[in-house]
């Protein structure tokens, strides 16, 4: 096996690890709270979505090649987490919109003159800006896209609230993503020393 497929093949494990670990927690707590309050709107969009954290990251390391792994380990997700889930062609269109979301914002903003690709050899209060920026504006493009996608099963009413749930679930979750994930590097800093 040749070294490039072998770095494709741990990418693309990194990746669906941090996916099935985000999705288990939605599915585990957020989603049963949510619940509670918010029915009609957690058929579509949790109000804390981590996986959306994973996206960012993932366009932010690995560019156009993010795509396949983010679509990858969604496929595998679902096969883990959801193994009698009826797969239809808006799941299709929905796993390819969600896979493509954040680096396609990466892309239109690179295009614009704002390149956010950029890693420096530390990563500071910038850099997480910058992804903040990223997470927010991709779930934009996310929460149009899913209401396009099925905007038969969501009642005409709901519409906009579906929209702010997706980018408020997105957005904190990217927010809570991002926090563990700077916990993490703390802790492995504080191992080195």
């Amino acid at each position: 096996m040749s070294s490039q497929l072998t770095g494709h093949l741990i990418n693309i494990s990194f990746v669906t690890i941090g996916y099935i670990l985000s999705m288990i927690l939605v599915q585990a707590v957020i989603v049963p709270a949510q619940q509670l309050y918010l029915p009609a709107i957690t058929t579509f969009a949790a109000l804390i979505f981590p996986l959306h954290g994973v996206r960012v990251i993932s366009a932010w390391l690995f560019g156009g090649w993010s795509v396949l792994y983010l679509f990858v380990a969604n496929c595998i997700m679902h096969i883990v987490l959801t193994p009698n889930a009826e797969f239809t062609l808006n799941s299709f269109y929905a796993w390819c919109l969600v896979s493509s979301v954040a680096w396609l914002t990466f892309e239109i903003l690179r295009i614009s003159g704002f390149n956010l690709y950029e890693k420096n050899q530390k990563i500071s209060a910038m850099t997480w800006r910058h992804l903040m920026l990223i997470a927010f504006l991709s779930s934009i493009i996310n929460s149009l896209g899913h209401n396009i996608i099925f905007a038969r099963e969501i009642l005409p009413e709901n519409s906009f609230g579906t929209i702010l749930a997706f980018m408020i679930g997105d957005t904190l979750g990217t927010f809570l993503c991002f926090f563990g994930l700077m916990l993490v590097l703390r802790m492995l800093r504080r191992l080195e020393y």
